[in-house]
């Protein structure tokens, strides 16, 4: 029996978008806005909780909280857990989905004596994807926040920190 192309060009696509929407979270707690901007088309329409509608890559790019507070010194460190990847629709050229998510963001202490705190935030994005030439990208995101809350952490490790302690494997 021949194999079945569609349904493995089914499979495929599906990989390639998550592979996008993992890109993404890695890049966002990497601190590597260039691998972000590569998981959006030029024309990203965007809209994030109660912020203005977002157009455009450059205008998406400025509108992240993420690199802005890392390079401040804001947050200390963030990672963001991929949960739930539900395909609404994938048709051709298009997919729809909505992925749900958990970030944690950890905050410095206000002083020197004050305990650092994790926000724990639940997160969904809606995105419409879209092939390219050089494979899917999202070009309409829809983020919502859903639950948040603050804890104190007992450790917390830097992003520099993070990107500098990758061991060698002997």
């Amino acid at each position: 029996m021949p194999p079945n192309t569609d349904a493995l060009q089914v499979l495929l696509d599906r990989a390639a978008i998550h592979d996008v929407i993992n890109r993404y979270y890695q890049g966002l707690d990497q601190g590597n806005s260039d691998e972000v901007r590569r998981c959006f088309t030029d024309d990203i329409v965007a809209k994030f909780d109660d912020r203005p509608l977002v157009r455009g890559l450059d205008a998406l790019m400025d509108n992240f909280f993420v690199f802005k507070n890392q390079q401040s010194g804001d947050w200390k460190i963030t990672t963001h857990f991929m949960g739930n990847l539900n395909f609404n629709s994938l048709n051709g050229d298009v997919a729809e989905t909505e992925t749900n998510a958990i970030a944690f963001l950890v905050l410095p202490g206000a002083s020197a004596m004050a305990k650092e705190q994790v926000a724990m935030r639940s997160l969904r994005y809606l995105d419409k994807l879209r092939r390219s030439g050089d494979g899917w990208k999202i070009c309409e995101r829809q983020h919502t926040l859903d639950w948040s809350c603050h804890v104190p952490t007992s450790y917390a490790v830097t992003l520099g920190q993070r990107l500098t302690k990758r061991p060698a494997f002997v």
